[in-house]
Parts: C-alpha cells; structure tokens; sequence
C-alpha cells in the first residue's frame, strides 16, 4: 500500500487515560496509510494505550497546555480576547459565557503559539487532523492562513463540538463561522450534526459523513428462554443518561409482567447509584444488578455469556452512542430516544425509536413491542455491518484523508484573529 507523508492528529487526551475510544480502532488502520503519525494530547498520564509503531506520541504540547493560570492571566489582558468579545458581544448573556470565552481564546493561543515554533516541521506534512472541531480547529486554521502555509487542516466533529444551546453544551462556538469556510475538510460523525451545521451556518462547503464504528466479534448474544425477559443499559450515571427513568419504565415492565423473570444488568456508575439500587420498591420478579464502571471487554464477555433481549437508552441528548453500536454488533434489539444522531442508527430494522422525551407508557409500550417482534440478531448484525463496522467506516475515512491533496494558499480571512 502506498503511503502518504505525516499525519499530525491533536487530541484531548488519546492514548492517555480511556477517553476517545473511537481513536483505539482508527489509530491502527490510520498507520496503515501514513509513513508516520504524531500525536500531541494536551493532556497526559499515567496510563497509556499502544499504539502502531510508526505512531509518535509528543508530549511538549500538554506541558504548555497544563499552564492554565498563567495562561489565563496573559489572555484576559490580550488584543485577542478584546477583539473575541467585541466579536461576540451578542452571544455574551453573563459570567458563564465569557468565562468560557476566555478559556477558549486562551487555549487557541496555546495551540497556536506552540505550533508556530515548529512551522518547518508542519509545513512539511501531507495533512493535520484535529479530532475535535474546537480551540485545536481555529488555532491552526489561523496559523496555515496567517502565514501562508502549504498543508491541509481537517477536522470530526462529534457532538459537543457541534451543537450550541443545549444543557449540556456551550451556549455558542467563537469563530464557528470562519472555521467551517476555512477548513479544508470537515467530518460530521453523524447526518444529524452535519445538516445541524449546515441549517445553522447556512455553510457552502459540503460537510462529510465519517461514522463511527466497532469492531465486530462475530458473535451473536442469544435470547433468553421463555418467561424470562434480560434488559441491559450501558451509561455513566448522569441525569442527561436518565437512568433513573429507565429505573422507573423496567419497574413498570415488572409490575405488568408478573409472570416473568425480569432481569435489569446496567453497567457503569456516577453518582446516585445507591438510590437506583434501592430495593424497597422493585417487585418480586424483578432483579436489578448493577455493575458499575467496567472495561468495554467485560460488557462483550456478558452479551457472549448471558441471553439479552433488549438494550434501552433513554437520553436526552448523545452523539451516536458506542454502547448502541456494541449493542448491535452482538444482534442485541434497541429501544432508544431520538436524540443526535441516534435515529441513524436505530429504525424498526434493530428496535423501537422513540421520542425525545416519551413519557413512560410509551417506553413500556416500546418493551414490550421489541420484544413481542422477536427481531433476528442476523437481521440486526447486517445492519450493523453496512453502518458501522470499525474496519470498514474507520478504512473509508484514512482513504478518504490519504487522498487529499494540498490546497492552494489562501488569503488571511477577515475573522483570522490570533497574532495578526
């Protein structure tokens, strides 16, 4: 396979700790397109995964990254930050956002003061992928447009990083506009991100469909015999994952269902799970176990081992949930909420989609409508092949980045801000 120049790959924490899981497939199929990948994590630690060989993990960045006081001291007196509120007067509503203001022009010019001393370097390489849309995104867009430079910037853009105004989100993105007209590439994991940014920002550069994916085990979870029903949830506990309601709606199931078995396994924690795991109020026939925080290995080694007959997410917002892809590749039936990207990957094919927020009735009446319609995991694992297999999506999206060719330099934009 012929191979393409550097790939320089900012993260947030990746291959340190366990955060951005995605990258542990991506990575390994991405070194089969690039002489060599670099990788600056701003932040470090003490566990570290493997990565391919001709993968570097460069630590400078984080030392300059974790100076967070300094750099906000030096920040909030700065050209930049007085031009950013000027620019984004408007959107400031209080002290949260322009806390958050602060910290992004701050860490724009960490990104972009350190990588300006390492201009020969950069300059040299095929393409630079930043796998947030974020701070990361303008600082180097910036940089590549400030002084000229012959390389290519892309970026995903996953759900965080995409949407403004939720609970759970930043109220707005700085500089959102000059960065989608600026990016040579930008990767939407989802359809629902991409056309969110695309009604928003009314962008003229098409915005690409780069999903996510799992590797598949082949393997298959069975269902369970009869008068027993398995329920698996998978989630840290958070009041946007709604555990407690799933708690409520698998109670309600029981209470309903006095003549079956019915078993609810919820694997991870956070706080609140005592109240959860409270068993004053659960019916006989209900079993309730919680397995707290766990590896991704030991949730396969329970759809191997045990019958599941039906996975429940009942979030009020997500990107596109790893849990649900895992799900789907052991053929497992979803019942789910329509929140992101969620309704794209799940239909009557694999489960029951219901509304963003559906009142309890119609989450039981969900159950047992999945149930009752004893969907074929062959049928659901097809599904799951032609969306989102890790090989197949992750073997796309590094052709897809192998591909591209240098832009032409372009003009300094009038939104170009950092050290102008």
């Amino acid at each position: 396979m012929a191979k393409n120049k550097e790939l320089i790959l900012l993260t947030k924490r990746f291959p340190f700790f366990k955060t951005e899981a995605f990258l542990e497939s991506e990575i390994d199929i991405l070194a089969e397109h690039f002489d060599t990948i670099r990788i600056f994590p701003y932040e470090i630690g003490n566990y570290c995964r493997q990565v391919p060989e001709n993968v570097v993990v460069d630590t400078t960045f984080s030392r300059v990254y974790q100076r967070k006081k300094s750099r906000a001291i030096q920040t909030l007196v700065s050209r930049e930050f007085r031009k950013a509120v000027a620019d984004h007067f408007s959107h400031l509503k209080g002290p949260k956002d322009l806390n958050m203001l602060l910290k992004f022009v701050s860490n724009a010019r960490a990104y972009y003061c350190f990588f300006e001393q390492q201009l020969e370097v950069i300059n040299k390489e095929a393409l630079i992928y930043t796998y947030w849309f974020n701070e990361a995104t303008y600082a180097l867009l910036n940089l590549k447009l400030q002084y000229g430079l012959a390389v290519n910037i892309i970026s995903r853009a996953h759900r965080f990083d995409i949407y403004e105004q939720l609970t759970t989100t930043r109220s707005f993105w700085p500089y959102r506009r000059f960065c989608l007209e600026n990016i040579d590439r930008l990767y939407s994991i989802s359809e629902d991100g991409k056309h969110y940014l695309e009604k928003r920002y009314k962008v003229q550069k098409e915005i690409e469909i780069a999903r996510l994916g799992v590797h598949d085990r082949q393997k298959m979870a069975r269902r369970s015999s009869l008068g027993i029903i398995q329920i698996v949830s998978v989630s840290r506990i958070a009041p946007m994952k709604r555990v407690d309601f799933i708690r409520q709606a698998v109670l309600q199931y029981a209470f309903e269902h006095p003549n079956n078995k019915i078993v609810w396994t919820h694997f991870g924690d956070g706080p609140g799970m005592e109240e959860l795991n409270q068993t004053s109020d659960i019916p006989e026939n209900l079993v309730m176990d919680f397995k707290g925080h766990v590896k991704n290995d030991e949730v396969y080694g329970f759809y191997e081992q045990h019958s599941v007959d039906l996975f429940i997410n009942l979030s009020s917002s997500e990107g596109i949930p790893v849990s649900i892809m895992e799900a789907i590749s052991f053929g497992i039936p979803i019942v789910v909420t329509k929140v992101g990207g969620t309704g794209e990957i799940v239909s009557e094919v694999n489960g029951k989609l219901l509304s963003a927020n559906p009142t309890l009735e119609e989450v039981v009446k969900a159950f047992s409508d999945v149930i009752k319609r004893k969907l074929q995991a062959e049928e659901i694992r097809r599904f799951f092949n032609s969306h989102y297999n890790a090989n197949t999506n992750y073997q796309a999206f590094a052709k897809s980045l192998a591909g591209i060719k240098e832009a032409e330099s372009a003009p300094v934009d009038q939104y170009s801000t950092i050290h102008k």
